[in-house]
């Protein structure tokens, strides 16, 4: 199961990187998302991997993956501050005045993605992907039923979403939720998905529900810090009001359909 997984998420990996190196639409985002995937999909599965051989491929993943970051979540932050401002209808002055820091931000950011990628250390971790794809480092527990570690990787994320879902009480604890129902997700699609293939109805419905979670903490996150960006532009200026608070009410929005969301990866089990 899990070479079979791995596998196929380095070359998912592989596949995406020319087109974020150069910047095509939407492009860094399919990469960061397979980088986080295969980073999940190892923590999940973490017991079943030889620890010191992990630990170095997830630290140069994470390396990469806050590189990535970066620079999708300026792409992401441009784009909703034009739409918005747009929305509000911002005049041309003003909304220049907010979008033009980002976007080179975003520039920076992406020449930051090319730099690391092209690196000794970018070099290293497609090296050792390709090493971890025809042979991830297995622990000896690896040899037991895929099936029982599958149901037991997906019972422990959604544990652990839940747990997380108890301190949910500031922006950084959604945060964290927020990771936590991504992992949940990551975890069921690697099982669930070809080449695996494994177990049914009931892990495509708890992925599905922690993208759900995932998408709308995403959505809070993105509003409220876009909120950020704009009152420290403003400079006290009255026109980005009308901005600011369509930001909060996309935040608020979001955070209104969360329980049910919670709900439902917390109701028992179908027999």
């Amino acid at each position: 199961m899990l070479t079979l997984a791995v596998g196929d998420l380095v070359r998912r990996i592989h596949d995406r990187v020319p087109a974020a190196l150069a910047d095509e639409p939407d492009a860094v985002h399919r990469l960061r998302t397979s980088v986080r995937r295969l980073r999940n999909v190892l923590a999940a599965f973490r017991r079943y991997l030889d620890k010191d051989a992990t630990a170095e491929l997830r630290s140069l993943l994470k390396e990469w993956g806050d590189v990535l970051g970066r620079a999708r979540d300026l792409e992401v932050r441009t784009l909703d501050a034009g739409a918005t401002a747009d929305t509000a209808g911002l005049g041309a002055a003003d909304r220049s005045a907010l979008l033009d820091p980002l976007e080179a931000a975003h520039e920076q950011a992406h020449a930051e993605v090319v730099r690391w990628t092209r690196s000794k250390r970018g070099q290293d971790l497609a090296r050792l992907l390709d090493d971890w794809a025809a042979a991830p480092r297995l622990d000896e527990r690896a040899s037991r039923s895929a099936k029982k570690a599958a149901r037991r990787a997906v019972r422990r994320q959604a544990e652990r979403t839940l747990r997380s879902a108890t301190e949910l009480t500031e922006l950084e604890k959604a945060h964290e939720l927020r990771k936590a129902a991504r992992r949940l997700r990551h975890t069921c699609d690697a099982i669930m998905r070809k080449p695996v293939g494994l177990l049914g109805r009931r892990t495509k419905d708890v992925g599905a529900t922690a993208h759900q979670i995932q998408s709308l903490l995403g959505e809070h996150r993105d509003a409220l810090l876009l909120a950020a960006h704009v009152r420290d532009r403003a400079n006290g200026s009255a026109a980005y009001d009308a901005v600011v608070d369509l930001c909060q009410e996309r935040a608020l929005t979001a955070l209104a359909d969360l329980p049910a969301a919670l709900g439902e990866l917390g109701a028992p089990k179908e027999r």
